[in-house]
Parts: structure tokens; sequence; C-alpha cells
């Protein structure tokens, strides 16, 4: 499989984004040295192939009185992790779902009004889910440090998922325009494919802009 590869530009995007999502298109393309245009099309591009999937506020917990912060690591059989996790996803409590290795498979970061509702989550809900064992359960008292858990090279790859199939894109991504975005076939029978289906919507976009 060909990745879609980034380059030194889209990682100085990331990078001052990471560091204030607040910043403008005038901002970032100060900071990297490109076109405001340029800055647009790129994060574009990274919201399309899916590195980016929103930019949203940072929370300091330290500075929130109301409500706990939870680490919670559980154990599940192995073939039903992936369905246990989607099922976790839907919990508004759930913030984040680390699958691991080690004694735990799934790690949780939890978000609760009180003491109590997280002992009902940990007693109460998982067991709903199917087999699960709670391995252990800390609540966050402090946080110094929370930044993302991505090393930013200077050049880096991801996989790219074919816009109509759904499946890998392997060797070069084949491009269609369609308006101020793109999208990404792994063949041209697909992207025909693709044409066919969503024509009318195509044309409403082009005609749009």
């Amino acid at each position: 499989m060909m990745p879609f590869t980034l380059d030194k530009v889209d990682v100085r995007i990331i990078m001052a984004l990471n560091e204030d999502g607040r910043k403008s298109f005038r901002q970032l393309a100060k900071i990297t040295g490109v076109s405001t245009p340029t800055v647009e099309v790129r994060i574009r591009r990274m919201f399309e192939t899916g590195l980016i999937k929103r930019i949203s506020p940072i929370f300091d917990i330290n500075k929130v009185a109301n409500g706990l912060s939870a680490i919670v690591t559980l154990r599940v059989d192995d073939n039903s992790i992936q369905e246990i996790a989607s099922k976790l996803a839907e919990f508004d409590a759930v913030r984040s779902i680390f699958l691991t290795t080690g004694e735990s498979n799934i790690m949780l970061r939890l978000i609760t009004n009180d003491a109590k509702e997280l002992q009902d989550f940990i007693s109460n809900k998982t067991r709903e889910l199917g087999e699960i064992k709670v391995i252990s359960s800390q609540i966050i008292t402090q946080v110094p440090k929370d930044e993302q858990g991505v090393l930013l090279g200077k050049i880096f790859s991801i996989p790219l998922e074919c816009d109509f199939c759904k499946g890998e894109i392997a060797g070069k991504p084949i491009n269609l325009r369609v308006g101020n975005g793109e999208r990404f076939f792994c063949c041209k029978i697909c992207l025909k494919s693709y044409k066919e289906k969503y024509d009318n919507r195509i044309k409403s976009i082009s005609k749009s802009i």
C-alpha cells in the first residue's frame, strides 16, 4: 500500500494548530511561509483524508471545579474487543478509548459528575456490555501535561481509504476534484462508479462555487 505523504509544510501547519487551534488561515500562512489559499487547501485535504478529525478546545481540568476525570483499565476477550470498544464509545462519559497491550487491553478516560457516577459506570454499565473485567480505576487529580499522542517528523505518511469501496488504496490514488475538495479512489472503476452514483450532487456542488 502506498500511503498519502505529507510534506514539511503540512507538518508545520499541524504543529501550529496543535499549539493553538484558533489560529486563522492567515496566521498559519505567516508561520509556515506559504500563501493563505495554500494553507486552506492543505487543511481541507487533511480533513478529507481523515488525518484531522476535528479541531476542538482542550480544557484544563485543573481549573474545573466540578466533575471527576478518571482512568479505567479493562480486560475483555480479544475476539470481542472491537465490538465492546464501539459500545463503550457510545457513552458520553467515555472521552477516550485506547486499545493496549499487557494485563488490560482497553484503557478509558472518563468524565463523570461525581464518584458515585464513576462507580456506577464501573460496577454496572460495563457489565451490561458483556464479559468485562475491571483491572483498575484511578481518579485524575492533576494534569501537568496532556499532548496529542503523535510524534511528528519532517515528513510522514498516512494510509488512504477509497471514497467509493472504502478499501485501502494500494499505489498512487486517483483524485477527483469535487467543489473545493478532493476525493480519493483506488481504481478507475471506483472513480467511474462514484461519478455515476453521485453525479447530481457533484454537479450541484460545482455550480454553488
